[in-house]
């Protein structure tokens, strides 16, 4: 048989040579469309629920947060198995589905199996959200945030800009699953209260923090007719932004005593503040002016 196929090549020399070509012009266009990674991801189908729980130790996470999650997912349908860790104010489930279950499917079924999740959490203890639609194998592409002239921009401006602008340019972007930030100062309105000026006046932090929630927020007040038009009554009282808003939340009335409204001012140094980190990150041999660890995932 091999003897054969080889007379017929010798005598059909002209024939194998054209084969040869439009092989090869066949392989140099299918070539480009050929999904090749020299790291092929080989993750198993999952769907990561996070949950955030501010102040609770791991055991407490477990049985309020953790447990409820994990005992809605494991009856649902090509469910292979379920695993969880819980940490100092975080709950992460892990919920791995069986080999050909398509990801979108898995993740409708999740999400709608956390909402029965959720009534079974406490209020106020967290609530869980669906992670990211990527891989431990996924790309990651790291960049650096920096002003063009040193000290022009600092940390909490940089990190403004890149929350508020970069990020949302970074989305759209094929491919792109999640913009994470790293570093910088996230901008906060903060109330340093002052405990010998709240006892004076005989206040507790849950009066101001009510008082504060009740006077940020805009009201309407339908129509009012004059002659053959209407007005729309709208009251503002949303705090404004930037120096203004200092001085919105430091007249915020939170008590009356004596006939005389005690305000936030009164109690309490309102300022711009950074947010709590339990992490800093820092570029080495970068001044902190310039300190941008953001992260793209793909």
């Amino acid at each position: 048989m091999l003897n054969k196929l080889i007379g017929l090549a010798v005598v059909n020399r002209l024939l194998v040579v054209l084969a040869l070509v439009a092989t090869l012009v066949a392989g140099t266009l299918i070539l480009p469309r050929l999904s090749l990674d020299a790291f092929p991801d080989v993750t198993n189908v999952q769907v990561t629920v996070n949950t955030e729980a501010r102040g609770l130790a791991a055991p407490e996470v477990e049985q309020l947060i953790t447990f409820p999650i994990e005992a809605v997912m494991v009856a649902m349908p090509a469910v292979e198995s379920v695993r969880s860790i819980s940490k100092s104010g975080l709950s992460m489930v892990t919920v791995v589905f069986k080999d050909g279950t398509d990801i979108y499917f898995a993740r409708q079924q999740v999400f709608e199996r956390l909402q029965a999740a959720r009534s079974q959490i406490p209020d106020g203890v967290g609530i869980p959200e669906i992670g990211p639609n990527t891989s431990g194998l996924g790309q990651v592409f790291q960049y650096i945030l920096r002003p063009e002239v040193p000290g022009s921009f600092d940390t909490t401006q940089l990190r403004s800009l890149n929350d508020w602008l970069v990020k949302v340019l970074l989305a759209p972007v094929p491919g792109v699953v999640d913009v994470l930030s790293f570093g910088g100062e996230v901008r906060q309105y903060q109330i340093q209260l002052e405990p010998t000026r709240m006892l004076s006046y005989g206040l507790s932090v849950e009066a101001v923090k009510a008082a504060v929630e009740a006077n940020n927020r805009n009201a309407g007040g339908w129509f009012l007719d004059r002659g053959a038009e209407q007005l729309v009554i709208r009251g503002v009282g949303l705090v404004r932004g930037a120096e203004d808003g200092l001085a919105d939340i430091a007249r915020i009335p939170v008590k009356e005593k004596g006939g005389v409204a005690v305000r936030i001012g009164d109690i309490a140094t309102v300022a711009f503040g950074g947010k709590f980190a339990r992490v800093r990150c820092r570029r080495p041999c970068a001044p902190p002016t310039g300190l941008r660890n953001p992260w793209v995932r793909w």
